[in-house]
């Protein structure tokens, strides 16, 4: 009768053993991979993932660029146009966390070549599937839904600032939309979110979605709230295998709550220095 009382117990505690290490295990957050690591956006989500305890890699093509310098943080250099070097940043369980997009002065026409979304992310995705990686997270755009309004002819009056970067944009968005459904296509676990506008102010927990559906448009959000928003994603389930639309009830309105001349030669600014680092 001991014995048998004794052999319970010896099973009762290694049981709750395995148990409480499982449960530990999953507590733990996981590794975070962000690919395009000096976009602004990508900064945000790297400081509020140490705030929620992952440990992250950094991937850029210029390292040293990367924000912010923390232990935590292990910089890498990685361009989406060679696999090679995503390959080296991802392990297996790793949650990637797309954010690449090109620096472009929005007076300028994006070339009818250009390929960044759609060879970059086949490359990604190529990567994570070697590596052993299942979760992406990626970020589109809400300019992927006005495809229709592009006009077959340049618009005579480019004044507009709205007007000037859908035209303007229009084989950006073209190569967006495609990758968008070669990320559908991977088989991975995954999360694809179009952001409006993103502007740097503190966070004002105002964010809506609209999942699989096109979304409101001319509206505005936070980078700290786009942010909280990815991050959510490295773990939760729900919307998995989604096109989550972001917006806020914030309209957009250049002279008034957005410069888009500052916006312009930051661009710009940012597009040059990428010439010159070529």
């Amino acid at each position: 009768m001991m014995l048998r009382a004794l052999a319970a117990a010896l099973l009762l505690a290694v049981t709750t053993t395995a148990l409480s290490a499982e449960s530990a295990a999953s507590a733990t957050p996981p590794r975070l991979v962000v690919i395009g690591a000096t976009a602004r956006s990508s900064r945000e989500i790297i400081r509020q993932a140490l705030e929620r305890g992952h440990a992250v890699v950094a991937v850029a093509r210029r390292p040293g660029e990367i924000e912010p310098k923390d232990p935590r943080v292990t910089p890498r250099r990685g361009d989406v146009y060679e696999t090679a070097t995503l390959e080296a940043a991802i392990s297996p369980g790793d949650v990637v966390i797309s954010m690449v997009g090109p620096r472009v002065a929005p007076d300028q026409e994006v070339p009818p070549d250009f390929d960044l979304f759609t060879t970059g992310t086949d490359n990604i995705i190529a990567a994570m599937k070697k590596r052993g990686s299942r979760r992406l997270l990626v970020a589109s755009s809400l300019g992927v839904e006005n495809q229709q309004a592009v006009p077959a002819d340049r618009p005579a009056d480019m004044s507009n600032p709205a007007t000037m970067w859908l035209w303007n944009s229009r084989h950006l968005y073209r190569d967006m939309a495609e990758m968008e459904q070669r990320v559908r296509r991977s088989g991975l676990d995954h999360v694809i979110f179009r952001p409006p506008f993103l502007v740097a102010e503190p966070r004002r927990g105002d964010v809506r979605l609209s999942v699989n559906v096109d979304s409101p448009k001319g509206t505005m959000m936070t980078y700290t709230d786009f942010a909280a928003f990815v991050l959510d994603q490295a773990s939760d389930d729900r919307h998995l295998g989604q096109t989550v639309g972001l917006y806020t009830d914030r309209i957009l309105q250049f002279g008034v709550n957005a410069d888009f001349d500052e916006l312009a030669r930051e661009a710009a600014g940012k597009a040059r220095r990428e010439a010159e680092a070529r």
